[in-house]
């Protein structure tokens, strides 16, 4: 028997198991039905690693899916804004980083997100 990609929508059975509907998104089953979880933009991808699915999100950005509403990221491309996740689960700017002479990016530290 072969085995079909799903697809967000569509029914499923087994609450809370991820798969890959491409190289690009996961999904996970939801009150029996697969649901976009997150997108995944970065290198690596959406894949499966034995019995667990891995979703590389480094290059999402601003409209892309996310599943971890209040966390907040650095923007991938140049990381000129901080971004967060809204209720919707989408990422949103929180706020840019103003390009000064000395403060041009976002970046993680000790502290969390923070412009420099």
């Amino acid at each position: 028997m072969t085995k079909t990609t799903p697809k967000a929508g569509e029914p499923c059975r087994d609450e809370n198991v991820g798969a890959c509907e491409s190289p690009t998104r996961l999904l996970a089953c939801r009150s029996q039905v697969w649901a976009v979880v997150s997108d995944c933009k970065g290198a690596d991808g959406c894949r499966r690693m034995g019995d667990t699915v891995d979703c590389d999100t480094r290059g999402n950005g601003v409209g892309d899916s996310c599943s971890n509403p209040g966390r907040v990221r650095c923007d991938p491309d140049g990381g000129l804004q901080v971004l967060r996740c809204s209720p919707a689960g989408k990422l949103v700017v929180e706020f840019p980083c103003p390009a000064t002479p000395i403060q041009t990016s976002c970046v993680v530290g000790d502290a969390g997100l923070t412009c420099m």
